[in-house]
């Protein structure tokens, strides 16, 4: 096989791949209802390891209640609504022992996106888990919609 051949098969592949997944639709709200404003470096740290810990079998728990904690920040699934005439689950990473404006980011994500399959699984879970870094880092509420497959 040659370099252009190859490169071809490249192409290929990476095009199939990315038609594969680009079926999730990740849309930029408003600003976080409730924003936590001030965040330590500490804290931003704290929040990006408690993201990392968020497994795909929680993100689509029915009940409310923390789904991952690491210092400072926990991640809460805090319910399930309808909108369009899809469920969505609405996830924040909140700061601890703070009541009131306590969130730092904020996603809600369709169950659309749940799958059996392992790989989109996993695909949905990094999917999930990058929205979660971009609301902290913007202060913007998300959405997530679409299959995995």
């Amino acid at each position: 096989m040659n370099f252009k051949e190859a490169f071809l098969l490249f192409t290929i592949v990476l095009s199939a791949i990315s038609t594969c997944y680009a079926s999730l639709n990740i849309q930029q709200g408003s600003t976080i209802p409730n924003v936590y404003t001030g965040m330590s470096s500490r804290q931003k740290k704290d929040a990006s390891e408690a993201i990392a810990l968020i497994v795909y079998s929680k993100i689509f728990y029915n009940n409310q209640g923390t789904i991952a904690n690491y210092g400072s920040i926990r991640i809460d699934m805090q319910g399930v609504f309808t909108s369009g005439g899809q469920r969505f689950h609405n996830i924040q990473a909140q700061v601890n022992g703070i009541s009131g404006k306590s969130t730092v980011a904020h996603v809600a994500i369709s169950e659309q996106t749940m799958s059996s399959k392992s790989n989109e699984q996993a695909f949905v879970q990094r999917k999930f888990r990058d929205t979660m870094l971009k609301s902290l880092s913007s202060g913007k509420s998300y959405t997530i919609t679409g299959t995995p497959n």
